[in-house]
């Protein structure tokens, strides 16, 4: 739901391809030079190519390496990052191999994923179905970029002693106010309002924490953002909710 992108240029693309002798995925630097990076969907981080961060990898036995290995453990520190789950594991690209890298946290087996001419989010869809066996893609699909705007206010919620779970405090908190997407599971609820840039998030799984991000960038708009973020705040300090830091 954020309004301000911080893409990367072609240029910046451009260098580290000839830097490291590499084609990056025509499909990612669409993306990349259309929204930037972010989090896709709440599972994976789509990043700027970092070179680096799996160097040091080379030196620990993480993942098998045989003849059927798109690449060796030596070749490690020659791929390029270009995204990493939540869980921890790494998407990158390597100049031997033709295809998207996906390097497990939790696995030993390294695996490739095709990159042709679907979009970008498509081939992450499938990854994501593929790697987690999940019969359809994150729905609905969104995208939170990294722009560094967002100010973000964290709550302690003790409605649980009063007789209010955190699933139902996000349930009246939906209800009243209106939102511009919901997105709602076991585990969290994130409710989305674009006039904010931004959207409140309640940790169902662990009960106590609640989170609020907005973005106050916009000058005509900054009195509007106030408002309905102070009559937001009020109304989860007025449920049983503190605020922290």
């Amino acid at each position: 739901m954020s309004r301000v992108l911080k893409p990367a240029t072609h240029q910046e693309l451009q260098d580290v391809e000839q830097e490291h002798a590499i084609r990056l995925p025509p499909t990612y630097q669409h993306w990349m030079q259309q929204y930037g990076e972010g989090t896709y969907s709440g599972w994976i981080n789509i990043q700027r190519p970092d070179a680096e961060v799996l160097q040091p990898f080379a030196e620990y036995d993480l993942w098998e390496h045989t003849e059927q290995t798109v690449i060796s453990q030596h070749q490690l520190q020659e791929c390029v990052s270009i995204g990493s789950s939540v869980d921890g594991d790494f998407l990158a690209v390597h100049a031997g191999v033709d295809g998207l890298i996906w390097l497990p946290r939790h696995d030993e087996q390294i695996t490739v994923w095709p990159s042709n001419d679907r979009s970008f989010a498509a081939t992450l869809d499938q990854i994501y179905c593929g790697y987690y066996g999940r019969d359809e893609p994150y729905s609905p699909a969104y995208y939170e970029p990294w722009n560094g705007e967002r100010h973000p206010v964290f709550y302690h919620f003790t409605g649980k002693e009063n007789g209010i779970t955190m699933r139902e405090m996000a349930h009246l908190c939906k209800t009243d106010f209106t939102w511009d997407l919901v997105i709602e599971n076991e585990y969290t609820c994130k409710l989305f309002k674009e006039s904010i840039g931004g959207y409140i998030r309640f940790n169902i799984a662990n009960g106590r924490e609640i989170a609020l991000f907005y973005e106050n960038n916009h000058p005509t708009e900054a009195q509007e953002v106030d408002r309905f973020v102070q009559k937001l705040q009020h109304y989860l300090q007025t449920h049983y909710c503190t605020t922290l830091g």
